[in-house]
């Protein structure tokens, strides 16, 4: 059997099987990132490697993303870049949670076949990816995400703006006190990294206050006309200023 060049393998995959789907769409491709908009929508795709990659072994993954203009410009003080990035998406998933597959990632080495990971990559992008962009291209339906089992990556002040405005005002006002109520009173938050041998890694960083935030959440309040309440022991003292 010859001997597979991983890379060069890899890069066909991306310029004769990715890019020429997404073209077909409207898609603009910047790197490994792929990206349309729709009126006030913008429509995010990306390929991203593993950073435990080497030479003879390669795994990838597909990122899809949404941008909502107007709540993009409000949560990061900003104008979409010309050429946006995942961390830059409204909406953030993995495709495989859109297969029910969770994060699926796709392995090419010496043992694989490549001609049924080009099929599969392409039945992939076009049964999952094309079909979720078309289906949320109207920012309305954004409310459905905060239904599914495992809601898609979004901000917090983000998902209080997408409910708010696209009829779920109840539900984003219970929102916003549940975000005050944990900003007042922080628990140490735990991060896990998970290494190749399979060891995790934990780190845990203590609780503060986060005063920034809090402020943003009482601004965030004021503008939408909802009344944040404090606990009896809390000491307010702590938000001075903050308004």
């Amino acid at each position: 059997m010859a001997e597979i060049d991983i890379h060069k393998e890899f890069v066909a995959l991306v310029k004769e099987i990715i890019v020429p789907v997404f073209q077909v769409h409207g898609f603009t491709k910047s790197g490994n990132n792929f990206y349309r908009e729709n009126n006030e929508v913008g429509q995010f795709f990306n390929i991203q490697q593993s950073r435990w990659n080497v030479a003879c072994e390669k795994s990838f993954v597909f990122n899809v993303g949404l941008i909502d203009k107007e709540v993009h410009t409000y949560v990061y003080n900003r104008e979409i870049p010309k050429c946006p990035k995942e961390h830059d998406c409204d909406i953030r998933l993995r495709l495989g949670h859109l297969m029910s597959t969770g994060d699926n990632w796709y392995d090419m080495n010496e043992r694989t076949d490549i001609s049924k990971l080009r099929a599969q990559v392409t039945y992939d992008i076009e049964t999952f990816a094309i079909p979720f962009y078309d289906r949320y291209s109207d920012p309305v339906r954004w409310v459905e995400f905060f239904e599914w089992h495992q809601e898609p990556l979004v901000s917090p002040i983000g998902k209080f703006l997408i409910m708010e405005r696209y009829g779920k005002r109840d539900m984003a006002e219970s929102f916003l006190k549940e975000l005050y109520m944990e900003a007042l009173t922080p628990k140490p938050s735990v991060r896990e990294t998970h290494t190749p041998s399979g060891e995790v890694i934990r780190t845990e960083s203590n609780s503060a206050v986060n005063k920034e935030w809090i402020g943003r959440l009482l601004d965030l309040a004021n503008r939408s006309n909802i009344t944040l309440n404090t606990p009896p022991d809390y000491d307010t003292s702590l938000n001075a200023g903050l308004l």
